[in-house]
């Protein structure tokens, strides 16, 4: 049980190196990128982790059981920061996205909107660092918790009926 918890400790941290990376790989407001988005590979990779944490999750919740009562507040403080955390980034790439049309209109006295719409919509790397940041981050860790409880009580529940 030792190792499940010192290897979702590792994890998480390697993890955050991830993030802040990824985070890195922005361009600054107002300059060219060049061609494709280095980050796109560090997102492919973010899924197999997820499942890896959510197991961990899951191994440690069955060594220390917890009363449902504790996972119901679990799942509703999960609940309450993942929907804090969506509100406060979509309100950050809303207002990245002013920064870039600001360093835009600096640079060249005017702003295409369908170039401001495409280098700020999607995949591109200018928006790298509203996908990878500390929000993300902790959103990306909660969202493992959240899974591996509802997976755990759901496998109580079996238990519970077929015996």
């Amino acid at each position: 049980m030792k190792i499940a918890k010192i290897t979702l400790f590792v994890v998480s941290l390697l993890l955050l190196g991830v993030f802040l990376l990824g985070n890195q790989m922005t361009p600054n407001p107002g300059t060219s990128s060049g061609n494709g988005n280095p980050a796109l590979l560090i997102a492919f990779m973010l899924i197999p982790v997820f499942v890896f944490m959510v197991f961990l999750w899951i191994r440690i919740f069955h060594v220390h059981p917890f009363g449902n009562t504790a996972f119901i507040i679990s799942i509703l403080a999960i609940l309450v920061h993942l929907s804090a955390a969506y509100i406060y980034q979509r309100n950050a790439f809303i207002e990245y996205r002013q920064v870039i049309k600001d360093a835009l209109l600096k640079k060249d006295g005017v702003v295409d909107a369908e170039y401001l719409q495409s280098i700020t919509t999607g995949l591109s790397i200018h928006v790298n660092n509203q996908y990878f940041n500390i929000n993300t981050y902790f959103m990306f860790v909660t969202l493992s918790i959240l899974i591996a409880i509802v997976y755990t009580i759901s496998e109580k529940k079996e238990k519970a009926n077929i015996k």
